[in-house]
């Protein structure tokens, strides 16, 4: 029993010294990414790479154990990205976000489909175009707040990766579905037992997102002004997006779209002075997270599955690129959106990482017993995009939004140094 403990006890501690490690290189990395004018999240999953597959200083059992990091981490970026949707700015704009964030899935979804067809059976071309319509809203929030952007750009990509959760969901859970259903594994399903199990996981999501969000709004609101207020508020949101996340998890619902569902309801709930407030008290509070989100994403890439994905994985990159810039550039134009956010918005929505990774082993799960093949090229498919989409993604965001005008981050800068020049000028 003592062994037992002591073994125990030698697995937490590695764990907890890797978790300062992953965090300390991420940070070094980040910065030293900025230095060259690349995004610190390059730069994180860079030093992921390092501690994983290029020197193993960190090994895969290990890497498993951290995974909810990865869940905590997620749950406050939708948090954040539900706090995004408030409902007096979406009612001017709420269904020309609907209709820019279905077309750009849709057209994704049938791009990638279609241009994979030619190298793949229909039933994973299908699939890998279901999984192909997903983006990760990390490095998109990530430099938004980096950047401190704002204008048109920033005011429909921030609803539209909101949505593009829920609109993935759906078409994950329908085309894989089908897909099953061709490779034989069971009779012609009914449109029923199709849309069946989506359904259930956003029905799930919708109820948790919104009773726990409803508590969370009323606790803050109820929070007396008093010198505890920013603590106070912090711990309500890190309890709520905790409790959401885990038990959408528990439950069966999406671990993505249930704090974002929270965070919606709760920034409608709020007035804008306790909204500001709970913006700064999580803006202090995540990055420590985010850093290890990224570093422990790159770590658990492997470059051999790049070689496994083959030519495949190639069309499934140039076809999402394809689809994303197309579908983008038609849900704008029908919408009557301006020209930057016609020729940025697609480029802005190229990420893929954390939901795609799930994605893809909720796919493998479902389908490895009736075609382990098929399982394995959609999961090294997707794996091998990740590490491509993961260290150009980020990139490509931020020049979206300095190509759309809305870096505000020079401006501040700015700001700053005129007023270290005063300050410095009335001490001398």
């Amino acid at each position: 029993m003592l062994l037992l403990s002591t073994a125990a006890s030698q697995d937490v501690s590695k764990l907890i010294i890797f978790v300062g490690l992953i965090i300390l290189l991420g940070l070094l990395f980040g910065r030293l990414a900025e230095m060259v004018k690349i995004p610190a999240i390059t730069g994180y999953l860079v030093a992921g790479l390092i501690l994983g597959p290029i020197f193993h200083i960190i090994d895969v059992d290990s890497l498993h154990s951290l995974s909810f990091i990865s869940d905590i981490a997620l749950g406050f970026i939708a948090f954040q990205v539900g706090n995004e949707l408030w409902f007096g700015k979406l009612r001017k704009s709420g269904m020309k976000i609907v209709i820019i964030t279905v077309i750009q899935a849709v057209l994704t979804t049938t791009f990638v489909a279609l241009f994979s067809l030619f190298f793949v059976d229909i039933s994973v071309a299908l699939i890998l175009g279901a999984i192909g319509a997903a983006t990760a809203p990390a490095p998109i929030m990530m430099i938004v707040k980096k950047l401190k952007t704002k204008g048109e750009l920033t005011d429909t990509i921030l609803p539209v990766v909101g949505m593009d959760d829920a609109v993935g969901v759906i078409l994950f859970g329908v085309l894989l579905s089908v897909g099953i259903s061709l490779m034989g594994a069971s009779q012609t399903l009914s449109l029923f037992q199709i849309i069946e199990g989506p359904l259930i996981e956003i029905g799930i999501s919708l109820g948790l997102g919104i009773g726990i969000g409803v508590i969370a709004g009323f606790s803050i609101k109820s929070i007396s002004p008093d010198n505890d207020k920013e603590e106070k508020n912090l711990i309500v949101v890190i309890v709520s997006v905790l409790i959401t996340t885990g038990a959408a998890l528990y439950l069966g619902g999406s671990p993505i779209l249930t704090p974002m569902i929270a965070g919606a309801v709760v920034t409608n709930m709020i007035n804008k002075e306790c909204y500001i407030l709970e913006e700064r008290t999580i803006r202090f509070f995540v990055p420590p997270i985010m850093i290890a989100f990224f570093t422990i994403a790159g770590a658990t890439l492997q470059f051999d599955v790049v070689i496994a994905a083959g030519v495949v994985g190639v069309v499934y990159i140039l076809g999402r690129t394809f689809g994303k810039m197309f579908g983008a550039y038609v849900g704008t134009a029908l919408v009557h959106s301006s020209k930057k956010v016609k020729k940025n918005l697609g480029v802005a929505l190229l990420p893929q990482s954390g939901v795609a990774i799930g994605l893809s082993i909720a796919s493998y799960n479902a389908i490895y017993s009736v075609n382990l093949a098929y399982a394995e090229t959609i999961q090294n498919v997707i794996l091998a995009s990740v590490l491509v989409f993961g260290l150009i993604g980020p990139v490509l965001v931020k020049v979206a939004f300095i190509r759309a005008g809305e870096s505000r981050l020079d401006e501040h800068k700015s700001y700053r140094d005129k007023a270290d020049k005063q300050l410095a000028t009335s001490h001398s």
